[in-house]
C-alpha cells in the first residue's frame, strides 16, 4: 500500500471520544467507526474516509476506533458503543438472524455499502518446499487471531482440502499446527522462522506481508479452483477472485483463489435514516472517487456504483437504501 494511503489513513484519525449515551445525540454528531487493528488496511481505509469526510459533514464528529476484528466490532454495536463498523459476512449473517453464538440475542446490523472485496492467499518463503495448501501437512500454520473471522474461514478452507479438525476444538488439525496470530505477528514470526506458512483473507494487497515481501522473497498460493466447490458446501460466504500480478513484490501473475467481503454496516437504531442516507452519499459521490486514487482495490468500486450494492449478506440501513434507490440501484440481498 502505497505511503501516501497511509499518511492520509494516519492523518484522518482522531481522539476517541467518550460513548455518549443519548442515540439520538450520537445520531447526528458523535459517531464511532469500529474498524480493525491498528496498521490494518481497514483501520487506514476507516482514517482516510473520517479525514476525507470532515470538509462534507463538519456537523458529524466521526473516530476510527481500532479493534480486533468483525467478533469485537459486532460486539461494541451490540452494546451501542460504535455505531458503523467494519464486519465480513458471515458473521454478519449470524449476528442479524441470532444464530451460532448470537442465538437468541439478533443484532439490528444494517450494510451500508461494500467496502472492498478480499482474497484468501497463503503466505510462505520462496525457499520453503510448500507449493499447495496440501503442502501444509506437517506444519506451522498461521490462521488468524483466535475468534476472528479470519480463524473461521481459513480453518474451513483446510476442511475442504481434507485436513481434519481435532474434535472438540474450533480451528485445531490433525495433520497440522494451526497459530493464532494477526496478520502482522504472522509476517514477522514467518520471517523469524517461527512458522511455516500464513493463510491471510485480507484485503490485497495486505500492508504487513507487502512489507515483508521486500525484505523476505515470497511464494504467494491461492485456493485451487478444483477446490473451490468443497469450500462452497462448508462456507457460502466466499467467491472466486483474482489477485493481481504486481500486487506483491515477487507475485509475477494473476493467482486466482476465493475471496470475500467487507462490508461497512451501522446499527440500525443508533444511527438515524437521515445520517445514514448523508453518510452514504457523501461516500459514493465524495470520498470514493478520491479515495480510490490513492487505494487501488476501490477502483471497481468507484467505476460501478452498482458494485457497492451487493451480494449483501444482510439488508441495508434504511437511509442507505434511500439513497440507492433514487439513484436507480437495488441492493442484492444473498437469502
Amino acid at each position: 500500500m502505497r505511503l501516501k494511503t497511509i499518511l492520509c489513513g494516519l492523518a484522518g484519525l482522531v481522539l476517541s471520544a467518550a460513548v455518549v449515551p443519548n442515540a439520538e445525540a450520537q445520531d447526528d454528531k458523535f459517531i464511532s467507526f469500529g474498524s480493525s487493528a491498528s496498521g490494518s488496511s481497514q483501520y487506514v481505509y476507516a482514517g482516510m474516509l473520517i479525514g476525507m469526510a470532515r470538509p462534507h459533514l463538519p456537523e458529524m464528529s466521526i473516530t476510527n476506533e481500532a479493534v480486533s476484528g468483525t467478533t469485537q466490532n459486532l460486539d461494541l454495536l451490540r452494546r451501542g458503543e460504535v455505531q458503523m463498523a467494519i464486519v465480513s459476512p458471515e458473521r454478519l449473517h449470524a449476528a442479524y438472524h441470532g444464530q451460532a453464538s448470537y442465538e437468541g440475542q439478533p443484532i439490528p446490523a444494517t450494510i451500508l455499502w461494500v467496502m472492498n472485496e478480499q482474497a484468501t492467499v497463503i503466505f510462505t518463503r520462496a525457499d520453503s518446499s510448500i507449493k499447495s495448501i496440501d503442502d501444509l501437512r506437517g506444519k506451522r500454520v498461521a490462521i488468524g487471531p483466535a475468534g476472528s473471522s479470519n480463524e473461521i474461514k481459513n480453518a474451513f478452507i483446510l476442511e475442504a482440502h481434507g485436513f481434519t479438525r481435532t474434535p472438540d476444538t474450533k480451528s485445531d488439525f490433525n495433520e497440522l499446527t494451526t497459530v493464532k496470530l494477526s496478520h502482522s505477528e504472522a509476517a514477522n514470526a514467518l520471517a523469524e522462522g517461527a512458522i511455516d506458512a500464513a493463510i491471510a483473507t485480507q484485503p490485497v494487497p495486505d500492508p504487513s506481508f507487502a512489507e515483508l515481501s521486500y525484505s523476505v522473497p515470497l511464494r504467494y498460493i491461492g485456493v485451487e479452483k478444483e477446490k473451490f466447490g468443497d469450500v462452497a458446501k462448508l462456507y457460502r460466504w466466499m467467491w472466486p477472485t483474482t489477485v493481481k500480478a504486481g500486487s506483491f513484490k515477487g507475485l509475477d501473475q494473476d493467482l486466482l483463489t476465493l475471496g470475500d467481503r467487507n462490508y461497512v454496516i451501522a446499527h440500525r437504531d443508533n444511527l438515524s435514516e437521515k445520517a445514514a442516507y448523508d453518510i452514504t452519499k457523501t461516500y459514493v459521490e465524495k470520498l470514493l472517487p478520491e479515495m480510490a486514487k490513492q487505494a487501488d482495490y476501490l477502483l471497481p468500486f468507484a467505476g460501478n456504483p452498482k458494485a457497492l450494492t451487493g451480494p449483501w449478506a444482510v439488508p441495508g440501513h434504511p437511509g442507505a437504501v434511500k439513497y440507492y434507490t433514487e439513484r436507480g440501484l437495488t441492493p442484492d440481498v444473498t437469502q
